[in-house]
């Protein structure tokens, strides 16, 4: 296995299907998606069921909800892929960001590669091209999943900004570097953990 996907869920059941949607919709074989619900409250669970028996998808359900950080790290545990990527609930990809991603990394010997992206709005209408170098995003960046483990994955008593404190342990002592390709579409909402 290539690359493991995680995908943190927390009551995004009304944007759930698009992003698995992307995520199966990949144009790159070596991959699988782990799917961790953070107890969620709406139709979550019922939308995660259905794709029970989907042979690329392995769904966690919390048992008490702990946050993005704790959902992230309980993802990574699981994952077998040599590569881990995060991906949220409410946003979705490009068809050929597992690729673009794992060709770098693997052609560079990367420690970490992360991709730029588009803000979207409700209609899926491209508002602007961010950089992730200017502007880091939680998601969207292609780790070596050992590093992850030496780093002891994300903090697991963070529930916002765990991706800061991550970004920042993992470039006090490995190299992030950038692919200028805008592959991920970040869905900003009322709800989003960024707002």
């Amino acid at each position: 296995m290539k690359v493991s996907v995680v995908v943190t869920n927390f009551n995004y059941g009304k944007w759930l299907r698009r992003c698995l949607r992307s995520l199966i919709n990949q144009s790159f074989d070596s991959y699988e998606i782990i799917v961790v619900d953070d107890l969620s409250t709406d139709n979550s669970r019922n939308i995660l069921l259905e794709y029970e028996n989907h042979p690329k998808i392995n769904v966690i359900f919390n048992k008490t909800n702990m946050g993005v950080g704790a959902s992230s790290t309980i993802g990574a545990k699981a994952a077998n892929g040599k590569h881990l990527v995060r991906v949220d609930a409410d946003d979705y990809v490009h068809n050929d960001f597992i690729k673009c991603l794992y060709l770098w990394a693997n052609f560079n010997n990367s420690h970490a590669v992360a991709c730029d992206y588009q803000e979207v709005d409700f209609d899926e209408n491209v508002l602007c091209t961010k950089s992730q170098s200017n502007e880091p995003l939680a998601c969207g960046i292609l780790y070596r999943t050992d590093i992850l483990e030496y780093l002891g994955f994300w903090d697991s008593s963070l529930r916002i900004h765990e991706d800061k404190d991550m970004i920042n342990r993992f470039k006090s002592e490995f190299n992030l570097e950038y692919l200028n390709i805008p592959l991920y579409r970040y869905f900003k909402h009322e709800n989003s953990l960024s707002t």
